[in-house]
């Protein structure tokens, strides 16, 4: 056919007129309909089927949630055949196919809480794994949080899973570890220096300062900040005897990402450390699995936080089967404290839990965090530029509110940098007051509930000096408190260490533990080998440039 411009323009007007029809609309603006001298009207086939096998349909891989493809019937005259050229419904063409229809999940909760009960998406079939660990491997498993080792429910008897020198039965000696699960860490031993002096861990990276250390039973993995273009976070690993062990220091952070912090925890076969750097702008929290040599494992970084403002002063602490890390973040234009709960093998478990609201004006700020038998306790500073409290709460397992909130001081003084322990069967929260007679380390118990067990006092005796920067070593029946002090006015501060009862009653004299002149400040402590008491600590004894140290306590058995 000679193509016109006529015949274009008819066809054109067909193929606009069809369109406007499959709309439901018709070219004049008027009813649907077949055009002059029509019959019927148009005959819109039904829509294409879903499926034609189960394969088709979404999800039919995963037989825990099963969905099949059920067939159209050939009777079905509205879905299962096509109409027939005359419009009447039910021809003799059936049309193929179906819809997808999803049936019932499959149930493996067997409504044992010692069971972690899951189904293999390839099969539909149940499995019933533990729900609670064995990290150490001394075939004792951990309790389940909230719960006490060895109780019918708690599916574990365990008292620490993170050394397989803890157990029920075990016979206690002097290493650090409550080997016999009767709350008490070596029974009756005291604790003295070590070390003759101690030793420089950092190397040309000043500024540095101390951010975490831990044990693994063979090792200490030590984190700290260094300096070289912008901030960086380091590991060294060291040995039993306090000396840096091959290959040294290392950045585990972005170069120049600015990164501080660094608390860790060693679980029974594997660290967990938490720090924060701003390789995205502004400051983030991040955290890391490391194997027992200090390396990352696979997975890498695992960005916490994602909001507006710093997130920053990050606090870590593990609850048996969980990391939780804590932090003070301004998302909402004032600082307050987020936490973020984490699984053994680093994986995000829902969202950033807010712990606190500073809608009152005060922002909250400098937490420390520790696990204790129901949950965690958390305790924080808060305040302003001109008035600083220091509070503290407790949290369940899933960041629930379990207490109210408790406040410790009264305001009046300037009460700043807490730190906590669980203790037995009770909370110990520490802290350093710059204004109050004493300006010493003050500290109190409190109940999981809330209770306030020993009323806030001074474990520090100064005299007219200054003590600062406390860290706790929970021991059951008592606690260790290591901190720095001036009184000795050798041209800055000094580690000392203290031994007091589970209510704050002094149980030895003070010891100083560093005699350089110059500041050793801001001590980190961890229990090691054989009852030892390892310290990571900022000293400015070389030419006033901050470096990091370590140096040690030895246990002495008890009678």
């Amino acid at each position: 056919m000679l193509v016109t411009k006529r015949s274009v323009a008819r066809h054109a007007h067909r193929k606009t007129a069809l369109a406007l029809i499959l709309l439901g609309i018709a070219a004049s603006g008027g009813a649907l309909s077949g055009g002059c001298g029509a019959r019927t009207g148009l005959n819109i086939p039904p829509p294409a089927p879903e499926c034609e096998v189960d394969a088709d349909c979404p999800g039919a891989d995963d037989l825990c949630k099963p969905v099949f493809c059920q067939l159209f019937a050939a009777e079905q005259p509205d879905a299962g055949a096509a109409p027939s050229p005359d419009g009447v419904p039910g021809g003799e063409a059936p049309r193929r196919g179906g819809t997808c229809v999803e049936l019932a999940p499959v149930d493996c909760d067997d409504g044992d809480p010692c069971t972690r009960d899951s189904c293999e998406s390839a099969t539909g079939t149940c499995s019933y794994g533990p729900s609670t660990l064995d990290t150490d491997g001394d075939g004792f498993r951990a309790a389940l949080p909230g719960t006490i080792p060895g109780d019918p429910l708690a599916c574990g008897d365990d008292c620490d899973d993170a050394s397989a020198a803890a157990f029920p039965g075990g016979r206690e000696i002097c290493d650090g570890v409550d080997n016999d699960c009767d709350g008490t860490v070596d029974n009756g031993a005291r604790f003295v220096p070590l070390d003759a002096d101690a030793t420089r861990i950092s190397g040309d990276i000043a500024p540095a300062g101390a951010g975490g250390l831990a044990w693994s039973g063979t090792s200490y993995a030590a984190l700290y900040t260094g300096t070289t273009q912008g901030f960086n976070l380091y590991r060294s690993m060291i040995s039993a005897e306090g000396e840096p062990l091959p290959p040294g220091e290392e950045i585990i952070t972005p170069k120049n990402g600015d990164a501080s912090g660094g608390p860790i925890v060693w679980v029974g076969d594997r660290y967990g450390a938490a720090w924060q750097d701003r390789r995205d702008g502004d400051y983030e929290v991040y955290f890391s699995l490391l194997d027992a040599d200090g390396q990352k494992v696979q997975g890498g970084d695992r960005r916490l936080s994602e909001a507006f403002g710093f997130s920053v002063n990050v606090a870590l602490t593990w609850n048996g089967t969980e990391f939780i890390p804590v932090w003070q973040d301004e998302r909402n234009g004032i600082f307050d404290l987020f936490a973020q709960r984490i699984d053994i093998d680093g994986n995000l478990i829902g969202e950033n839990v807010q712990l606190t609201d500073a809608s009152g004006g005060f922002g909250n700020e400098a937490p420390a965090a520790a696990a204790g038998q129901s949950g965690i306790g958390v305790a924080w500073a808060t305040g302003d530029a001109t008035t600083h409290f220091i509070q503290f709460r407790t949290f369940s397992a899933e960041l629930d509110p379990i207490s109210d909130i408790v406040t410790l001081t009264n305001g009046q003084t300037d009460a700043v940098y807490p730190t906590v322990v669980w203790n037995r069967d009770r909370y110990v929260v520490a802290w350093f007051d710059k204004s109050a007679n004493p300006k010493a380390i003050y500290a109190a118990t409190v109940s999981e509930d809330g209770t306030i067990l020993a009323e806030p006092r001074a474990i520090s005796s100064p005299g007219p000096f200054r003590s600062r920067y406390p860290y706790l070593r929970a021991l059951g029946d008592r606690v260790l408190a290591i901190y720095s002090d001036d009184r000795d006015q050798n041209d800055g501060y000094e580690l000392y260490a203290v031994t007091v009862s589970a209510d704050l009653v002094p149980l030895s004299v003070e010891q100083r533990l560093t005699f350089a002149p110059r500041d050793s400040i801001g001590p980190i402590a961890t229990f090691g080998p054989e009852g030892d008491v390892g310290i990571l600590f900022r000293d400015d004894r070389e030419g006033g440039e901050h470096h990091v140290f370590f140096t040690r306590l030895g246990c002495i058995a008890g009678d």
